[in-house]
């Protein structure tokens, strides 16, 4: 007599092998492209169709930059078809969706494009993913922090075609161990670059008429010296008798140049700093994300405040540059003597006679 067996002894064999008879599945494989507010990632898991796969990036700083500064990086990530080892083949053409899927945590992915036509074993496709970070869920900063983020792949029902789990974005703030950001305040002749020891006022009467030379730059110089991007805002303080004037755009009279290599004030020169961007009226430049290995250079062209009484001058003239919080209209946190140095402010005075 023949026996049969029961269906539910077929279904134990099916799942005891599971390879075997596996659907098709999307091989995915993640790329970085950019990332310029830390280090390049860490990629684990990468190439499979099952699991989850992992970048690690890691920010020297003492917070993580966020908002306008967005994306904190982009990778791609490229999706292959491959047939599977079972006798069930998927079921085409299926659809392929991507999406965050982290509810809320501070680290947030958008795929563009974000659904895809699968049309059969073989088929191919990529997406370019922006790695964002919220301001708004970011806990307060500690040393060795990790905020974390993850997107999802999945497949209409029916399709018999498998994805991986995840993919996750971790991103760790590890605190700087000495001041690589440098800051300098100092001014020079809006012209000529050459730095001032001292400016004579030219008075009329007992009241202040103008200056030789006629126009100081206040400047400020920041001084990557980090192995990774920083990003702040940086203000100029002009102090109370002096005022800024248009420089050669009309209506700015605030610039900005950028150029590789360390610098101070006792090291730089017109020639080393090229074309600078104006910067409009404004002392305070929002946003600045400066590369490691990079100096910043910001001038403010500005005049003595005309009759104003002699006696009512300070001396010497008083000026400072500060480096606060990204994003903050030079109104937030001030960067902490951890990341800058000397000082943050950094301050520095200019010396006068009549």
């Amino acid at each position: 007599m023949k026996r049969i067996a029961p269906l539910w002894m077929f279904a134990l064999l099916v799942l005891g092998t599971g390879a075997a008879w596996g659907n098709d599945a999307i091989v995915s494989t993640v790329t970085p492209l950019t990332n310029p507010y830390s280090n390049p990632p860490i990629v684990q898991i990468n190439g499979v169709s099952q699991g989850n796969i992992r970048l690690v990036y890691t920010v020297v700083g003492t917070q993580f930059p966020c908002g306008p500064q967005n994306p904190f990086a982009t990778f791609n990530l490229g999706m292959l078809d491959q047939r599977g080892s079972g006798p069930v083949r998927g079921s085409y053409p299926a659809t392929l969706s991507l999406a965050d899927s982290g509810n809320g945590t501070p680290v947030q992915l958008a795929p563009l494009p974000n659904s895809f036509t699968v049309n059969g074993i073989g088929w191919s496709d990529n997406s370019n993913v922006s790695v964002n970070i919220d301001c708004g869920s970011l806990p307060a900063p500690a040393d060795g922090q990790v905020i974390d983020g993850q997107m999802n792949q999945s497949t209409n029902n029916g399709s018999h075609l498998n994805t991986i789990s995840t993919i996750q974005v971790h991103i760790m703030l590890v605190f700087p161990t000495n001041a690589c950001v440098k800051l300098y305040s100092f001014q020079s002749d809006q012209n000529t670059f050459d730095i001032l020891t001292g400016v004579t006022v030219i008075p009329m009467n007992s009241f202040t008429k103008s200056t030789d030379p006629s126009s100081v730059s206040v400047d400020g110089m920041v001084v990557n010296t980090c192995t990774t991007p920083q990003s702040f805002d940086i203000a100029a303080n002009l102090g109370q008798y002096w005022q800024n004037i248009a420089g050669s755009s009309i209506g700015s009279s605030t610039y900005t140049y950028t150029t590789a290599g360390e610098f101070d004030p006792t090291s730089y020169g017109l020639a080393a700093w090229g074309t600078s961007t104006p910067q409009g009226e404004t002392l305070c430049v929002k946003n600045f994300t400066l590369a490691p290995g990079y100096s910043l250079l910001m001038r403010v062209y500005s005049v003595v405040v005309p009759w104003t009484p002699l006696v009512n001058l300070p001396q010497p003239f008083p000026y400072s540059a500060t480096l606060y919080s990204p994003g903050s209209n030079c109104a937030g946190n001030l960067l902490p003597s951890t990341l800058v140095g000397p000082n943050n402010p950094a301050t520095s005075s200019l010396p006068w006679t009549y």
